[in-house]
């Protein structure tokens, strides 16, 4: 495993719409190993793979349990709106307040292309919510709240 260079803001490359992934290799499974050894190292709890430089549709996410990956994810479901700070480890020393899902159902693959949906809560649904944002190029910012 290797610690892959974050992205910080104002980098251009983080407002690109990532791709979804075709290819369930070892490519991606190195990538997937090499974003959780960097997330670790960053004190992070979720790192989306545009952050480390690769416009594809995956993200790692820390969960109670450790990391889970997600792979080409979708939110299929959202409940019980709430509004909290979010950080992130692409925009440095700063937080803002954001409006998000307090739950969510995802439907996602794993590194070997196997479908499962997963459903998400508190801290941990507004991480995934993030890195999807993340895919679709927005970065987190007060007009949000």
């Amino acid at each position: 495993m290797a610690t892959l260079k974050v992205l910080k803001y104002p980098d251009e490359f983080l407002y690109k719409i990532s791709k979804p992934i075709t290819e369930f290799d070892s490519h991606l499974h190195q990538l997937l190993d090499d974003m959780k050894e960097t997330m670790n190292k960053s004190n992070g709890i979720g790192l989306a793979a545009v952050q480390v430089g690769r416009l594809l549709r995956a993200c790692i996410i820390l969960t109670k349990e450790g990391p889970i990956e997600l792979v080409n994810p979708v939110i299929v479901h959202g409940d019980r709106i709430k509004t909290g700070e979010e950080a992130c480890i692409s925009i440095p020393k700063f937080q803002t307040r954001i409006k998000r899902f307090h739950e969510i159902i995802v439907n996602a693959q794993d590194r070997y292309g196997k479908p499962f949906e997963q459903s998400f809560k508190g801290i941990t649904a507004v991480c995934v919510q993030h890195e999807l944002d993340h895919m679709e190029g927005i970065l987190i910012s007060p007009k949000q709240a």
